[in-house]
């Protein structure tokens, strides 16, 4: 069950929050594209909700809400 503060997040929350993830590293099997970038779907939504990374919310659950806000998801790098 993802935690309330992820739950909670709005469209403009992941997309405010894409502006200031900084992501180096390999990018992850689940990824999105906001505003022609393509980063993960995880992180993103961890950021976003300014949890710890080690929140209890998985990928799919990530995944599942980013769709339901609208946002192009991605499973190793093909549309999902």
């Amino acid at each position: 069950m993802p935690s309330v503060k992820v739950a909670a997040l709005t469209r403009q929350d992941i997309i405010e929050a894409a502006g200031t993830l900084a992501w180096s590293k390999r990018m992850t099997k689940w990824s999105t594209i906001i505003e022609g970038k393509e980063l993960p779907a995880r992180p993103l939504v961890l950021h976003a909700a300014h949890v710890a990374p080690n929140d209890a919310t998985n990928s799919h659950q990530a995944v599942a809400l980013l769709k339901d806000l609208g946002f192009e998801t991605r499973y190793e790098g093909k549309p999902a």
